[in-house]
């Protein structure tokens, strides 16, 4: 949900053409891009992490199993 957020939040700002952020490249680039960028970084790290878990889930227990007898 919080990445789906700040997808919309930065392409309705882009689609504005970017009014409602400060010009300076100081202050777009740190603050704007930079500081709200974490709020995606750190959901899309979680998201490969989970998928990365899930799929050795997964192999793990689509291998064969040799019956014990």
């Amino acid at each position: 949900g919080q990445l789906y957020g700040d997808i919309l939040y930065f392409a309705t700002e882009a689609q504005a053409g970017w009014t409602h952020s400060d010009p300076r490249p100081l202050y777009f680039w740190v603050y704007f891009v930079g500081i709200n960028g974490v709020w995606v970084l750190v959901p899309g790290l979680l998201m490969l992490d989970a998928w990365h878990q899930l799929a050795t889930a997964q192999r793990g227990h689509d291998r064969p199993r040799h019956k014990a007898h």
